[in-house]
């Protein structure tokens, strides 16, 4: 699909039209959450870590390959996923409000080839990713076995959509802590499992530094988020999921920083056999942060998923902060 395949070209394009404002985070965090296609109507916020006014471009390449039958339920959920999201921070009224448009794209992709490469390099499982097509887009669940059962959603194709809009509301202390607020806009199409949920989460968030040069930094953060989501299994969703994170970064250089983070959630279905469903979520971002002579950090970073099937089981994360 020649336009998902010259997606990954447009934020240096989009960031030409944008001009940092403020110097960016220096506490080590990765903007990054749970990319799952199951997992896109909730509204889990993305880390912050101290940011200051001014913007964040952010993309996460998402490989999703699994493939489960319990009970009387089969999933297969196969594709790729790229989300573009524009973010944009500014101080009114002594509080700090943000706004975000995500833009998604799908298809079959490219990366299932390097990524069984990947796995194998490092002796991970692959979770079956060789047992299906390579580079196909099929989402499909099926209640009652397999077919002829029940078919609650069978989605195939690209899309090109807006997800959820985002809008977010923080109140921070000198010492580095932080109350934020996270209101999600269901804009996205949930019948094709692009979001559609309407959310509220609420968190506490603090940064923090370590020892006297203060080279090793991070966040850690708890809270809550509530939804009422919509689309093809909008009866199993749950309302409540509770969420955190904490992030460990050291400075290799003035200017670069490697580190990793840990994002953890509550399971985000209920009633099913399936793992995919009702497993509880966590995701391990590893990678490097590098602040160029302008002040804005670059970010490169890999996620993997400790607990397999709630979560994807490969995503390339970039970002720039400013």
């Amino acid at each position: 699909m020649p336009m998902f395949r010259r997606l990954p070209a447009l934020p240096a394009a989009l960031l030409a039209l944008v001009v940092p404002v403020a110097a960016a985070s220096e506490a080590f965090v990765f903007p990054a959450f749970n990319q799952a296609a199951l997992a896109r109507h909730a509204p889990l916020p993305a880390p912050e870590g101290d940011a200051a006014d001014g913007g964040r471009l952010t993309l996460d390449w998402t490989s999703e390959s699994h493939f489960e039958q319990a009970g009387d339920e089969f999933l297969l959920l196969d594709g790729e996923i790229l989300r573009l999201g524009l973010q944009q921070r500014w101080t009114w009224a002594g509080m700090q409000w943000s706004a975000e448009l995500p833009l998604l794209v799908t298809g079959g992709g490219v990366l299932d080839s390097m990524i069984e490469n990947w796995h194998d390099w490092f002796g991970l499982p692959n979770g079956g990713r060789d047992q299906i097509p390579r580079d196909q887009y099929r989402y499909q669940y099926q209640r009652g076995g397999q077919p002829p059962g029940e078919t609650v959603f069978d989605i195939g194709g690209s899309d090109a959509a807006i997800g959820d809009i985002r809008l977010g509301l923080a109140r921070c202390a000198d010492g580095g802590g932080c109350w934020r607020a996270l209101a999600q806009l269901p804009t996205g199409d949930a019948d094709r499992l692009l979001g559609g949920g309407a959310g509220l989460s609420a968190w506490y968030e603090r940064a923090y530094a370590l020892g006297g040069t203060q080279r090793w930094s991070g966040a850690f953060a708890a809270g809550a988020g509530a939804v009422r989501g919509d689309g093809p299994v909008e009866d199993r969703q749950k309302t409540l999921v509770p969420f955190g994170w904490a992030s460990l970064g050291y400075a290799l250089l003035p200017s670069l920083q490697a580190g990793a983070q840990l994002y953890a959630h509550g399971p985000l279905y209920d009633d099913s056999d399936l793992d995919a469903f009702t497993r509880s979520g966590l995701q391990v971002v590893f990678g490097f942060r590098y602040r160029s002579p302008g002040g804005i950090w670059w970010n490169l970073a890999v996620q993997e998923d400790p607990i397999t099937k709630s979560s994807p089981d490969f995503v390339i994360h970039l970002a720039s902060t400013w």
